[in-house]
């Protein structure tokens, strides 16, 4: 009873597995807010190393902050 309920389960999904891998991967544009922050610093080089993330842009009122770019710009990523 339990390999025909299986077998059915596996056939009904098998549609629906092959129309999301037919889908394109896309990537997301990030911003970080606070970027130079105790929590901006390590969230954008968590993003940085997201290989989903295409565009990462980071914000902070300090006007210059050398660090946080200098970091980012190590990483050699599509972001």
């Amino acid at each position: 009873m339990f390999s025909t309920l299986r077998s059915k389960a596996v056939r009904a999904s098998r549609p629906v597995a092959r129309a999301l891998s037919g889908q394109q991967e896309r990537g997301f544009k990030c911003s970080v807010l606070g970027a130079a922050g105790g929590i901006g610093q390590p969230l954008s080089l968590l993003l940085k190393l997201n290989p989903r993330v295409t565009a990462l842009t980071c914000f902070d009122v300090a006007p210059v902050t050398p660090g946080v770019a200098a970091d980012l710009s190590h990483i050699a990523t599509g972001a």
